[in-house]
């Protein structure tokens, strides 16, 4: 990211992506105005990623309704993490079909945390085959989240040689699931 006096130059020449930055700067600042003003901005250009922020922003304001129309057109802009949100906002639904469906075009695009969900989806469903294949696949990418449900999935299945080795990866990552789980082991 340029800095902010580049960054507003860029803007006041139209730059979309220029004001997306703006807004994460001052998201970052903690000023959600500003963040929103730029975010709106760089929306009105098509900057997907602008979208999607916005999208989180109504979220969290609990306006689901307009959390949801900003990450559609994220989506239809191939932002995946729009996509995710989409998902998640389904399965909070109960849609899991709208769900699988908003992941799997999130995961087609390679994100990791698309394939993670799309394993707590296939897990949900009693299909550990499938949940653990999204699980190697998301964990490939490095997501630590889904390299601690392989861990769970050796654990379950009597094998703690390979959940210890997925649960030390993900460690490593940060994951603190990961981190108790080794000490409970070590306890």
């Amino acid at each position: 990211m340029s800095d902010k006096g580049d960054l507003e130059r860029r803007a006041a020449k139209g730059d979309a992506e220029a004001m997306a930055n703006l807004g994460l700067l001052a998201h970052e600042a903690g000023d959600e105005d500003a963040a929103r003003a730029w975010w709106e901005q760089a929306a009105t250009l098509d900057d997907p990623d602008a979208m999607y922020r916005l999208g989180v922003l109504a979220r969290q304001a609990g306006d689901l309704d307009a959390a949801r129309a900003w990450c559609e057109q994220a989506a239809t802009l191939d932002q995946p993490d729009a996509m995710i949100n989409l998902g998640v906002l389904a399965d909070e639904e109960g849609d899991l079909d709208a769900a699988r469906t908003w992941c799997e075009q999130a995961a087609k695009l390679g994100h990791p945390d698309a394939m993670f969900r799309l394993g707590l989806l296939a897990y949900e469903e009693g299909d550990e085959d499938a949940a653990r294949t999204w699980y190697e696949q998301a964990a490939k990418l490095d997501n630590p989240d889904a390299m601690f449900f392989l861990g769970l999935l050796a654990e379950e299945a009597g094998d703690m040689a390979v959940a210890r080795v997925w649960y030390e990866q993900a460690a490593a990552l940060g994951n603190t699931d990961a981190i108790e789980a080794l000490l409970r082991e070590l306890g």
